[in-house]
């Protein structure tokens, strides 16, 4: 399988040479397809629908096995989404972890070092030490949310591992209500923060999320229009 293309359409050729093409856009990191729009490049004898689906499942599987993420729309839902299980994920960025961790070596080093060198008396050190500590907490508990939150959906499933708690999950048939913030930026409308109801729960996510945008969009494939709620920034 080989999967290539430009910004306006992407080309999928198969193991026995077959070779279409797709219309679509890039966003949001992923290329959205056009399901419909196929064009047979090179084909051995005539191509059929079942053809068709044939190949956008495998190019589907394919883009998830190798991190390409290409998504093929029809009816304005994403083909094969359940059956090959695509996965979409709201985490915290990784690059949190290396701010919290200068944060709490900065705050604790000097009390260590003062230790070491034994350069000061035994209570002047467990003062210091212990205000180290209670200046580093906040950023320990911080890099505890960072480590431990993540949504995932899978499906119509979605996971949450919130920050305190067990992980728990729900459908979206669940959902009550969805509100949306956004900011319109040079005509592009950044999502902001997102939070999803059900009846008894409701997680929040914000833009310094990593994949809050393909959770956005995931969203707006699977809830029903009259549940979502859009507040815009000016």
């Amino acid at each position: 399988m080989k999967v290539t293309g430009t910004k306006a359409y992407v080309q999928v050729e198969d193991d026995s040479g077959n070779i279409a093409r797709f219309d679509g856009e890039v966003c949001l990191g992923s290329f959205y397809a056009d399901a419909d729009s196929i064009q047979w490049i090179c084909h051995e004898g005539d191509a059929t629908d079942k053809d068709r689906l044939d190949l956008i499942y495998r190019a589907t599987r394919y883009g998830k096995d190798c991190g390409e993420k290409v998504l093929f729309f029809e009816d304005g839902k994403v083909l094969f989404e359940t059956e090959l299980r695509l996965k979409t994920e709201v985490y915290w960025a990784k690059s949190y972890f290396v701010i919290v961790a200068v944060a709490i070596v900065s705050l604790v080093f000097p009390a260590v070092l003062i230790a070491a060198l034994d350069v000061a008396d035994r209570m002047f050190v467990i003062v210091l030490a212990s205000i180290s500590a209670l200046l580093s907490s906040p950023f320990l508990v911080w890099g505890f949310r960072i480590w431990r939150f993540r949504v995932t959906a899978e499906g119509d499933i979605i996971t949450v591992s919130p920050t305190a708690g067990r992980k728990y999950t729900f459908s979206v048939k669940e959902v009550t209500r969805i509100i949306r913030k956004t900011k319109t930026v040079s005509s592009w409308e950044e999502i902001k923060k997102l939070k999803v109801y059900t009846k008894t729960r409701h997680v929040s996510l914000n833009e310094n999320m990593t994949g809050i945008e393909d959770m956005d969009a995931y969203l707006m494939r699977h809830i029903s229009p009259d549940k979502i709620i859009t507040k815009k920034r000016k």
